[in-house]
């Protein structure tokens, strides 16, 4: 690229840049004049008012759905930039936000015991969703009018083979001033390239998408190491639906002259959700310490009259980003346990019985009678709800493991330090210690890699059956 063409490029996406916020700026204020307008039309129109005794429900409307609305809209990621198209997907997150703003409202007024203004909630919401697409529409159209005047709105690198790049650059030229395509990597010939080497391709194009087209590569975690390479940058993915291993919430479809492509989000370990996780955690293990104060005092108890030695186990374990933190535990092993633990994994390496980078033993000689049990529950793992409370571990994340266990990951198990470890996790409620090594790792990636909210309440739901049937755990 010549000096010439690269500052063009630079004042293209810094002109980008301007206008993907300028739009998103204009679409808050269209979805706060909308939801006001709605709310104001409801109270000038009398909708849901029978009386005084209404007023107070009808207030508890108003002020949630004032709160809860904005708040599903930027839940559900209704004004992200990136959303192409002529905007079904925008408007089926638009749609998704107005009724959960909608249903959170109504469990809320149940809950709260408020038996009127239910009508007002029907009619506000209806008529809100109605001016929110108007809104949007309107805001699409003006940005489609300032791009024919200045450029295209996404830069586009192709990596795919000759033939479909030759298809994908006629959709884009008639993408009306959405995607211009900026260069082409030709996996024809040559179909698993480095994935670093390519991103900075993209990159070094100033490229702010990256549209992967599959091929016959031979190695089949090709498309995902891809993904992997694109973390640490600015760039987008958009690929064909033939993927694998990604969740629905990462993946939406997106419409480019009558091309559908699928939008893969890359995996964020940062940002509000994080932030909503920590006070979870924080609040979670409290309230837990709480309410088991006295069985945690028990099982302290059994352990100090049953076997010699200290109460507690602590151990040095990997945290997030591969730093170290004193993970603890009720002590079920006998006092020597740690030093054995070399001569028992060289056994098991032996005898066929170890398994990946982890040492497990199902009839482990160091376990004690009451740590058997303890064990087979989980209550030996109750203490971390103290490294919960400090911030080393989360409520569900991968699980932490010994310094001498991780200095056996390949590059693979690696990425599961990138997120927080936690007490309970995909692995602990998919049958635990029954998994063999690599379907442990696979659902600790699945869960780094399409981590939710949503997805940790599941986890949490069906903690609760694991631990009751104890299996899997030894």
């Amino acid at each position: 690229m010549t000096i010439n063409s690269r500052a063009h490029a630079l004042v293209g996406r810094a002109r980008v840049a301007l206008e993907e916020r300028k739009h998103s700026r204009n679409v808050v204020v269209a979805d706060i004049v909308a939801i006001a307008a709605a709310i104001l039309l409801g109270i000038l129109l009398g909708w849901g008012y029978t009386g005084p005794e209404s007023a107070p429900s009808r207030t508890y409307m108003i002020v949630a759905l004032g709160i809860l609305w904005p708040l599903m809209l930027w839940q559900f990621q209704t004004r992200a930039t990136t959303l192409l198209g002529e905007g079904p997907e925008e408007y089926r997150r638009v749609l998704l936000a107005s009724v959960w703003a909608a249903c959170l409202t109504a469990t809320g007024a149940y809950v709260t015991n408020t038996n009127y203004g239910r009508r007002y909630l029907i009619y506000v919401a209806l008529t809100g969703t109605v001016f929110l697409f108007v809104g949007r529409v309107l805001m699409r159209k003006m940005l489609y009018r300032r791009l024919q005047r200045g450029g295209a709105l996404h830069r586009v690198y192709v990596v795919a083979a000759d033939h479909q790049e030759a298809a994908l650059a006629e959709k884009f030229e008639g993408s009306g001033g959405l995607m211009e395509q900026v260069g082409h990597w030709d996996l024809t010939d040559a179909p698993d390239p480095d994935p670093l080497v390519v991103v900075k391709a993209a990159a070094d194009a100033d490229a702010d998408t990256l549209v992967y087209a599959p091929a016959l590569h031979a190695d089949p975690t090709w498309p995902r190491r891809l993904g992997w390479a694109m973390e640490d940058t600015e760039l987008s993915l958009l690929v064909s639906p033939a993927i694998a291993q990604i969740a629905g919430p990462r993946l939406s479809i997106e419409p480019i002259q009558g091309l559908a492509l699928v939008r893969v989000e890359m995996p964020r370990f940062s940002g509000p959700a994080k932030v909503v996780k920590r006070v979870i955690d924080l609040v979670g293990s409290t309230l837990l310490l709480i309410l088991l104060a006295i069985p945690l005092v028990v099982i302290a108890a059994s352990i100090r009259w049953t076997s010699k030695g200290p109460i507690f186990f602590k151990q040095v374990r990997a945290g997030v980003g591969g730093t170290t933190f004193s993970c603890w535990k009720f002590r079920t092993m006998v006092p020597e346990a740690d030093g054995m633990r070399d001569e028992l994994r060289a056994e098991a390496e032996q005898g066929g019985g170890a398994d990946g980078a982890t040492f497990k033993l199902e009839r482990d000689p160091r376990i004690t009678t009451v740590g058997r049990g303890l064990r087979r529950f989980s209550l030996d793992e109750l203490p971390q709800l103290f490294n919960v409370w400090l911030g080393q571990m989360s409520l569900v994340g991968p699980r932490p493991h010994p310094l001498d266990d991780v200095s056996r990951y390949d590059d693979v198990a690696t990425r599961r330090l990138l997120a927080k470890p936690g007490m309970t996790g995909l692995w602990q409620v998919s049958g635990r210690s029954d998994l063999d090594w690599e379907q442990a790792v696979l659902l600790d990636l699945y869960y780094v890699e399409n981590w939710s909210l949503a997805l940790d309440a599941i986890i949490v739901l069906r903690t609760a059956k694991a631990v009751v049937t104890g299996s899997g755990a030894y």
